[in-house]
């Protein structure tokens, strides 16, 4: 007997929920049946795809006149924290582009609220996805590096050169700049590797914009006592894409992960990883998906969704760890906003 599929549900068609949606009606396992956005004119596109696909203005409209198994939350940030409280409130799993929110006190009551009702949940930190940085992880957690000493990010793209339009340059709801925006994948990556940030301090710089920052420079002190720190700008020339880099410096080697490669060197050998160097390209470790639209980790993403949508279980990375990386972010507007003084993560 053929397997229904899943019905999505998509809040949000700018240009991540086109993609989401392109990504869900192509997966054997999901389909999406009804689009939310106050602008209808930017689902004609996919109703000409699927006529039976409905549109709504708002979600509690959808979800009061439609079955829907998974929410995918791709609206102006300002609105995610409403969007996704409606979809715990009706008990329906959903995934929430990042960041999470305005700030952590704008996303308090929604971790609260999961609390009472654990939905499957999961923040859209796509860089987890990416094959170079997984393989990076599995370094890592072998302990090859011995001790980690240092480690160094950095997150550019060429964006912005003069004052920008449109929501995401409004702090009052995009959240702030190019922290918020591409740093926080960045902060994502390091939570990941290393754990929680303890303290910040930060610096940022407008020179393009007006009330968020196009250059940001944060210095990190994690839990576990290592030190490093990120940098990031959107306003960095010759950058076709979005450039993540991570360099790691440890007792018995060093670990350089960007989103094209990994480069490791040993001074002794540890495990399945030899003395000297080793390479590996984004093609050898590329492990195929089942369509690629902007990219494989946006599927690897969506299928995860789908997993945990169908077992009832948790994924990776929750909303709980966006809130994590929300609080480091909001704690390094604080410092900046104070010539770089210290700031403990609450």
């Amino acid at each position: 007997m053929k397997q229904e599929k899943l019905k999505i549900g998509i809040i949000g068609l700018g240009r991540m929920g086109l993609v989401h949606a392109a990504i869900f009606n192509s997966l054997p396992e999901s389909e999406v049946v009804a689009v939310v956005d106050p602008a209808l004119f930017p689902a004609k596109p996919l109703q000409m795809m699927n006529p039976k696909i409905k549109v709504f203005k708002s979600i509690d409209k959808m979800l009061k006149k439609m079955h829907i198994d998974g929410v995918l939350i791709a609206s102006p940030v300002g609105f995610h924290i409403e969007n996704a409280l409606e979809c715990v409130r009706n008990n329906i799993p959903f995934l929430m582009e990042k960041p999470l929110a305005l700030n952590a006190e704008q996303a308090q009551p929604l971790i609260d609220e999961l609390k009472k009702n654990p939905v499957p949940n999961m923040i859209g930190y796509m860089a987890r996805n990416i094959d170079s940085f997984q393989e990076g992880k599995k370094i890592i957690d072998s302990g090859a590096l011995g001790k980690i000493i240092n480690v160094k990010g950095t997150v550019y793209v060429s964006q912005l050169f003069k004052q920008g339009k449109g929501w995401r340059y409004d702090p009052k709801i995009s959240g702030g700049g190019v922290l918020e925006s591409q740093g926080s994948h960045l902060l994502d990556l390091l939570y990941w590797y290393f754990g929680p940030v303890k303290k910040v301090n930060a610096d940022i710089l407008s020179v393009y914009s007006k009330g968020i920052e196009d250059f940001s420079h944060v210095v990190m002190d994690f839990e576990s006592g290592l030190k490093g720190w990120i940098d990031a700008s959107w306003s960095v020339r010759f950058k076709r894409k979005m450039e993540l880099k991570i360099d790691i410096l440890g007792e018995n080697g060093n670990l350089a992960i960007s989103d094209d490669s990994v480069d490791l060197f040993l001074d002794s050998p540890v495990g399945d990883y030899k003395k000297g160097k080793t390479y590996l390209s984004a093609n050898e470790l590329f492990s195929g998906v089942h369509i690629d639209i902007s990219g494989a980790k946006f599927t690897y993403q969506d299928q995860e969704f789908i997993r945990a949508i169908m077992e009832k279980d948790s994924t990776s990375p929750s909303i709980h760890d966006g809130f994590h990386i929300q609080k480091i972010v909001d704690s390094c507007y604080e410092s900046a906003s104070n010539d770089g003084a210290p700031v403990f993560i609450k």
